[in-house]
């Protein structure tokens, strides 16, 4: 029976324990499991401590959380650019689908919560050297819409486990856990055949999985379930899904030309596609700074406190010893023997050697790492100005500038991905937002623009990251030199809230509402005006037709009659004079 279960077993499964044999070879699953303890406090794990209590100063998470925390600063944009086209025209013509692609890849970064899944990655490289992120397409839905899922070190497989380049691999396998209802469904969607569903079942293969600790109990029946993903022999990537014994999703072709994974390393090793993480080689330390400190604790407990000392032979009440306030009854002393029945040991002096050690090891360990005390933040902003403070931290992120241009990449790689996607999965077209200002009415205007698949193949557009600082300070800094170019007049109040970045401490979206309003009332003023000048027009030529009938009429011009009244008025003046004289 075992013989004939082992040759139903799938292909995709045997790739599968292949990997978790060379996985346990490398020590890869442990090791991430004590990474991990490390990192959350757990660093006690099977020491035989005899009823000690332990202490530990977890300097790790500080580290770490440092050097996350200056990598995130950096947010990056995806920016499609069509500036390699050598035709003028064509540019111009690519610049604008490039600008509806920008606003398009914001949106998509915005609704799947990129970013979120993106700052675990990084959590996950500094922790356990690799973090990873896996892009799909649900076939039930918008065939533009995109998807994203985190996956763990622990539950990716590669074909070549020495080649840190993803887009080299010759297959990958990701493992998921799945509730078994939700496989089957799966696999009659894919129209599998009831017999192969059948052979979905139950399963305990959990001690690979991130977590495992947790899992030892699962309230619904749930299944492993494997994602093959490799290059076929025309360059695309195909997909198969399986279980132990059954086949979930046959072989299908995806239509890219890139794998729909990016991981990202926080430290290239080189024949490894795993890299290293910044926890894996402060455990030691953290380790001694820890032992040295309980034994300081300990010490400190055994000597550092006067001890009572009591011959209970010529004490009635010992109980009294230890209470407070009370009468030590003795029997037949005389007042000088009593200092010989009850008397307290004087504590012995400590070596300052310990706490030395300790110190030493804590600050080195940090100095090493590039987060001392100084670098990470012991910056008084009330005695510094804002550029003096900008300079101490872009002096103290120098050594981790390989850190950030690994975040960069993987930006771009992500990038790539959505961009191959999108071109497989546009059959249908896409449908662009396309924005243009309408200069007579000073107003800004949003149209449909349908861009057909063929003519989003057509194009090879480069894809570049644009990077936006964004500490505080760095944000502090850009409002202020915005709002002095607006004060000395080189850019208007319109240009000045464009500029301004998303998240800045003026109320952006308010300020755009300004805007708006005003386009509108502006436009309601221009309506008016109009209205009154055509008013103004038509009883022009109500007057003037007037005019032509009265000369019509009698024959003389109003130039003609205006003279006639003028000399009458004259006639009729010197009249007056004479009168009067």
């Amino acid at each position: 029976m075992k013989k004939r279960e082992e040759t139903s077993i799938t292909t995709v499964w045997q790739e599968y324990e292949r990997g978790k044999d060379y996985n346990y070879q490398q020590q890869l699953y442990e090791k991430s499991k004590r990474n991990y303890n490390f990192y959350f406090g757990k660093q006690w794990e099977g020491a035989k401590l005899s009823g000690i209590q332990p202490i530990t100063l977890n300097i790790i998470k500080s580290i770490c959380k440092y050097k996350v925390g200056v990598v995130k600063t950096n947010t990056y944009q995806i920016y499609f650019n069509s500036d390699t086209y050598k035709d003028q025209e064509e540019r111009e013509k690519l610049k604008d689908i490039c600008d509806m692609l920008n606003r398009y890849a914001n949106r998509i970064w915005e609704k799947t919560k990129v970013n979120k899944l993106i700052r675990s990655c990084i959590n996950d490289a500094c922790i356990d050297s690799e973090g990873i992120i896996y892009f799909y397409a649900d076939p039930d839905e918008n065939s533009n819409s995109i998807y994203c899922e985190q996956v763990n070190k622990t539950n990716i497989y590669y074909g070549n486990e020495n080649e840190d380049d993803i887009q080299k691999q010759p297959y990958i396998i990701i493992s998921f856990r799945r509730t078994v209802e939700e496989v089957k469904e799966e696999a009659r969607q894919n129209g599998m055949s009831e017999k192969e569903i059948e052979l979905i079942t139950e399963d305990q293969d959990i001690e690979e999985q991130a977590g495992r600790d947790l899992r030892t109990t699962e309230i619904v029946p749930m299944c492993l379930v494997l994602l093959k993903l490799y290059r076929g022999k025309d360059k695309k990537i195909y997909a198969k899904k399986c279980t132990r014994l059954a086949t979930v999703m046959k072989d299908s072709c995806l239509e890219i030309d890139r794998y729909p994974v990016a991981h990202i390393l926080w430290e290239r090793v080189k024949g490894s596609a795993r890299g290293q993480g910044e926890v894996e080689t402060l455990i030691p330390n953290q380790i001694e700074i820890n032992k040295t400190a309980t034994r300081r604790a300990l010490a400190v407990k055994l000597v550092a406190f006067p001890k009572l000392v009591a011959n209970t032979k010529y004490i009635a009440n010992t109980k009294a010893l230890n209470k407070i306030g009370t009468t030590i009854e003795v029997n037949e002393l005389n007042a000088d023997d009593v200092n010989k029945v009850v008397n307290y040991l004087k504590p012995a002096s400590i070596s300052s050697d310990a706490y030395q050690l300790q110190k030493e090891l804590q600050e080195e360990t940090q100095n090493l790492a590039g987060a001392s005390d100084t670098v990470t933040g012991n910056v008084d902003p009330t005695q510094a100005s804002g550029k003096s403070i900008l300079a101490v931290q872009q002096a103290s992120q120098q050594p981790i500038n390989e850190q950030v241009e690994a975040y960069k990449d993987f930006i771009e790689d992500i990038a790539l991905i959505w961009y191959a996607m999108l071109k497989a999965n546009s059959v249908k077209g896409i449908e662009l937002v396309k924005e243009t200002k309408d200069y007579t009415t000073n107003t800004t205007l949003e149209e449909t623009y349908k861009m057909s698949y063929k003519e989003l193949n057509k194009y090879d557009l480069d894809i570049k990251i644009e990077t936006t600082p964004k500490s505080p300070f760095d944000k502090y800094a850009m409002e202020v030199s915005l709002e002095n170019l607006l004060s000395a007049g080189q850019i208007n109040f319109e240009e000045y809230v464009n500029a301004l970045p998303q998240d800045s401490a003026m109320p952006k979206a308010e300020l755009k509402q300004i805007l708006k309003e005003r386009e509108e009332k502006e436009q309601i003023f221009n309506q008016i005006e109009k209205a009154g000048n055509a008013l103004n027009s038509a009883m022009q030529a109500v007057m003037q037709q007037q005019e032509m009938n009265n000369i019509e009429q009698t024959g003389v011009t109003p130039e003609e009659a205006n003279i006639v009244d003028n000399i009458n008025n004259t006639n009729a003046n010197t009249q007056q004079v004479a009168v009067n004289q």
